[in-house]
């Protein structure tokens, strides 16, 4: 075992294990610090609970709406402990697949015990020192608790402990804005608690907001409660249940009568516990040429912007040159329809630049949203003069599907004329791009030359 291999990480969850073995593929020795405790927080495996999760919410749903569809309704019973139970499987078979032993066979070195700083170059992990080139910490984070009276008080579900929930729930309130609140919010009301979600500020600010009334719009027809511009201010706990009490705009109180209490408010992330202060970063740094945080150490708590994240951090401290290939991670809100963003929005995005065009395509037009009963949905892209896209909006139940395709386009330089010829059987919900693409084209004044020149390049095969 080599104690000064080019690269510890100090984190043994689903991050730190798919770094280490990046790292691996790109040639370096790694240690992988394993604190012998699960990462609170990690995001891999929550992400993929909260898929299982959704999915049999779905089912319920579907079985729900059958007779829209023509299906006679029929009973069903819908068992919360199964349900749990088939989340947890499922997480348990991921963990299986990158064991100790399995890491040691592709050549990471795991070490197991408390982890702490002993320097700026050097880490203890149980009794060992080890010298590593360079450190990527891949912690958790516990979730962040906000300052409520009466709040501590009461037991409060965390987006960790919801999600292993076996119980029917009567009345949640939902405490959040984030992405994670609104998917508890409908998965919650879909096993069949009434659900009032308070948002605390902008609801989903990171994301279009036509596209997020679109889900308020969804989120209205199956009953779920969205207290826009409300604050929870107090707690009062009872003998029997809850007393939430809420100011709206305006200064109007009320107050709610729950059962359970969900708070989503973030993460916070305790460096301190690595002895991080001997590291002897600079004042108010929590990074330095040899030193990076990544994944909620970072602020990423999405899993798909946190490996990204992640995997640059490793490329930048084993100076691996990245490629010119740049892929645009979505940001997803996994609900029925989903939200998929690709960049920032327009106010962030900066001044609008001449030539600039916003495009928009309705989910209801497409053949096999309007099939499948899901055609409350968009598509809205921005594209550049010259027809690049540069952001764009997805709202439908495929939405991290069809972002995805989006994104590939946008790190190849596909311009959306590209995609008007996308070769697609019918019906097919890719069809929105090949409309979007008809419709770029037929607004622009195409010279007789410049279509001379696409008539030539396409016969010389360019």
């Amino acid at each position: 075992m080599s104690t000064s291999p080019d690269l510890c990480i100090i984190g043994a969850g689903t991050l730190g294990v798919d770094l280490a073995l990046y790292a691996r593929r790109l040639g370096a020795s790694v240690v992988l610090a394993d604190r012998d405790r699960p990462e609170q927080g990690d995001a891999a495996q929550q992400a993929l609970r909260m898929a299982s999760l959704v999915q049999s919410a779905k089912r319920a749903q579907d079985m729900r709406r059958a007779p829209e569809l023509g299906v006679g309704a029929s009973e069903f019973k819908l068992s919360a402990k199964q349900v749990a139970e088939r989340a947890t499987r499922l997480v348990e078979n991921r963990i299986r697949a990158t064991s100790p032993e399995i890491l040691t066979a592709q050549g990471v070195t795991v070490m197991r015990g408390a982890v702490s700083f002993v320097d700026g170059r050097s880490v203890l992990v149980g009794d060992i020192t080890i010298k590593p080139g360079k450190i990527v910490i891949a912690i958790g984070g516990a979730p962040a608790i906000p300052d409520i009276p009466g709040l501590g008080d009461i037991d409060v579900f965390t987006l960790d402990s919801i999600l292993e929930n076996q119980r029917k729930l009567t009345h949640l309130v939902i405490i959040g804005s984030d992405a994670a609140a609104v998917e508890q919010a409908q998965l919650q009301r879909r096993f069949g608690a009434a659900v009032t979600l308070v948002p605390h500020g902008p609801l989903l600010p990171d994301f279009d907001p036509e596209a997020v009334s679109l889900l308020l719009a969804a989120f209205a027809d199956e009953g779920i409660s969205v207290r826009t511009g409300a604050r929870v201010v107090a707690i009062n706990k009872r003998s029997q249940g809850i007393g939430i009490e809420i100011e709206a705009e305006g200064g109007v109180r009320e107050t709610l009568d729950a059962s359970h209490v969900l708070v989503s408010a973030g993460r916070k992330v305790d460096l301190g516990e690595l002895d991080i202060a001997k590291a002897r970063l600079r004042p108010g740094a929590n990074s330095s040429r040899t030193i990076r945080p990544v994944g909620i150490a970072a602020g990423q708590e999405d899993w798909s912007a946190a490996r990204a994240h992640g995997r640059a951090a490793v490329d930048a401290l084993l100076g691996r040159r990245r490629s010119n290939v740049d892929f645009p991670v979505p940001r997803l809100v996994e609900t029925e329809p989903g939200i998929a963003q690709i960049g920032p929005l327009a106010p962030r995005a900066g001044k609008a630049r001449a030539g600039d065009t916003i495009l928009r395509e309705n989910m209801a037009e497409n053949d096999r949203a309007a099939a499948m009963g899901n055609d409350r949905g968009l598509v809205k892209l921005t594209l550049d003069g010259k027809g690049q896209i540069q952001r764009a909006c997805v709202v439908d139940p495929f939405a991290a599907e069809l972002a995805g395709t989006l994104a590939l386009a946008m790190s190849r330089k596909i311009g959306l004329a590209g995609l008007a010829d996308l070769p697609l059987p019918r019906p097919s919900l890719f069809e929105v791009f090949s409309r979007l693409g008809e419709n770029y084209l037929a607004a622009r004044n195409v010279s007789t030359k410049g279509q001379g020149g696409r008539t030539l390049r396409r016969w010389l095969g360019l």
